[in-house]
C-alpha cells in the first residue's frame, strides 16, 4: 500500500495511542471531582495543556478543547459573532478556507452578518492590499487559515496580524489544522488559533481552539463543568494527555522532517515538468508536504480508481469538500473551472518512503499513456 492523503488523515503514533491507553486506564475519575482520584485527573490535563499553552505563549486556561477544528472554527465565528454584534457585523475571510469556515459563515450571512472573501495573488498568497482597503471599524473578525488544505500555501500571519492590528476592536483567528507538526509559523498576537492532532499522528475526534488573549465569546455547547467556560463537557483526560504527546512529537525534529519530506515534493515536481499534461498548481511557497496538481485533458476519476486498485490512495481536493466541486483553492489562483475540476491532491509525510515515490510515479505514468 501507498499512502499519500496525509493531508487528510495521519495513522495514529504507536507513543501516543499508547499514552492514551495507559492514561484511560490510570486516570478513571471525573477530573471535574474533588476527590483525590479527581484531583490527580486535574492535575495531568493541566500539565498537558503546559505544554501546549507554552508552545502559543499562553496560559493552560486559555485552550478550549473540541471535538475537532470543525467544531473549533464554528466556536470561534459563531461565538465572536454573538458577543461582538454590538460593535459590528463585518467578518473577512480568504477565499481558500476550509468549509468548517465556509459554512458558518454562511450561516451567519443569512443572520444580517456581512463576510468579505479577499482574494488570493496568483503565487496563492491573500491579498494584502485588498484586505487593507477592506477590513474597517465595524469589523469584528479577520480569520486567515495559516496553510491552505488544498494547495499547501503558506499565509503571511504576522503581516495580516499587523493590518489587523490597526483595528483594536477586530479579532484575528487562524486555522491552523494543516500547519501544526508541518511548517514552524510565527502565532504572536494572533488571537485565536485551531488545530487537530488526528492532523498530526493524534487521535481522531478531538481537537483544539486556542484563545490566546481570554477573549470573551459566545459558547456553542451551554452546561456541565469543563476545563474552560467556552466549552462545557466532562474533560477527558486521556484524549487531553494524548493530544499533548502528539503535539510534542510533531513540533519536535520539524525541520529535519520538513528537509526530508521536501526532497520528495521536489522529485515529484522534477518527474511532473516533463509531463506535458500535468499542470502543478501548488505555489512555491508552499509546505513541502502537499503537492496539487491538474490533469488536462484527462480523466481524472478514472486515474484515481486505477491507482486504488493498485493500493495507491490520494485526494482530489480535500476530505470535507463535495466530491463533484471544483477546487475553490485552484480556481482562486488559476480562474481555470477546468484545472480546478481535474486535481489531485498528493500529501506526504516522513513516513513516505522515496520507493513509495518512485512506485507511484512508475503506475502514474503508465496510466496517463
Amino acid at each position: 500500500m501507498i499512502y499519500l492523503d496525509y493531508a487528510a488523515n495521519t495513522p495514529v503514533d504507536d507513543r501516543v495511542l499508547d499514552t492514551f491507553v495507559e492514561a484511560t486506564k490510570k486516570y478513571t475519575a471525573n477530573p471535574n471531582s474533588s476527590h483525590h482520584l479527581g484531583v490527580l485527573a486535574k492535575e495531568e490535563i493541566d500539565k498537558s495543556s503546559e505544554i501546549v499553552a507554552k508552545f502559543f505563549k499562553t496560559n493552560k486556561e486559555n485552550i478550549i478543547y473540541t471535538s475537532g477544528s470543525s467544531e473549533s472554527n464554528n466556536l470561534v465565528l459563531k461565538g465572536i459573532a454573538e458577543s461582538r454584534k454590538n460593535i459590528g457585523n463585518k467578518i473577512i475571510i480568504s477565499a481558500v478556507e476550509h468549509s468548517s469556515i465556509i459554512a458558518p459563515c454562511n450561516y451567519l450571512a443569512s443572520h444580517g452578518y456581512d463576510i468579505e472573501i479577499i482574494p488570493l495573488t496568483k503565487e496563492g498568497i491573500i491579498d494584502l492590499d485588498i484586505l487593507k482597503n477592506t477590513i474597517d471599524d465595524k469589523t469584528i473578525l479577520v480569520s486567515i487559515c495559516a496553510v491552505d488544505s488544498e494547495l499547501g500555501t503558506i499565509q503571511p500571519i504576522q503581516e495580516i496580524k499587523k493590518i489587523v492590528d490597526n483595528y483594536p476592536d477586530c479579532i484575528f483567528h487562524t486555522d491552523a489544522t494543516q500547519a501544526i507538526g508541518k511548517v514552524d509559523i510565527d502565532y504572536t498576537g494572533v488571537d485565536f488559533i485551531t488545530f487537530a492532532p488526528h492532523k498530526f499522528f493524534g487521535l481522531n475526534g478531538f481537537g483544539a481552539l486556542i484563545n490566546t488573549n481570554d477573549i470573551k465569546i459566545t459558547p456553542l455547547i451551554h452546561g456541565g463543568k469543563s476545563t474552560t467556560i467556552y466549552r462545557s463537557g466532562t474533560p477527558v483526560t486521556a484524549n487531553v494527555i494524548a493530544l499533548s504527546k502528539a503535539f510534542e512529537l510533531a513540533t519536535t525534529n520539524l525541520k529535519e522532517r520538513s528537509t526530508y519530506i521536501k526532497k520528495l515534493n521536489d522529485k515529484l515536481r522534477q518527474e511532473f515538468k516533463n509531463i506535458n499534461c500535468i499542470h502543478i498548481n501548488s505555489p512555491e511557497y508552499s509546505i513541502p508536504n502537499t503537492l496539487n496538481i491538474s490533469l488536462v485533458n484527462k480523466d481524472t476519476k478514472k486515474i484515481l480508481q486505477e491507482l486504488e486498485k493498485k493500493e495507491i490512495y490520494l485526494s482530489t481536493t480535500t476530505a470535507c469538500s463535495l466530491g463533484s466541486s471544483p477546487s475553490k483553492s485552484v480556481l482562486a489562483i488559476t480562474n481555470d473551472e477546468n484545472l480546478a475540476s481535474n486535481t489531485i491532491r498528493i500529501s506526504l509525510s516522513h513516513l513516505t518512503k522515496e520507493e513509495d515515490i518512485d512506485n507511484f510515479l512508475d503506475i502514474f505514468k503508465e496510466l496517463l499513456k
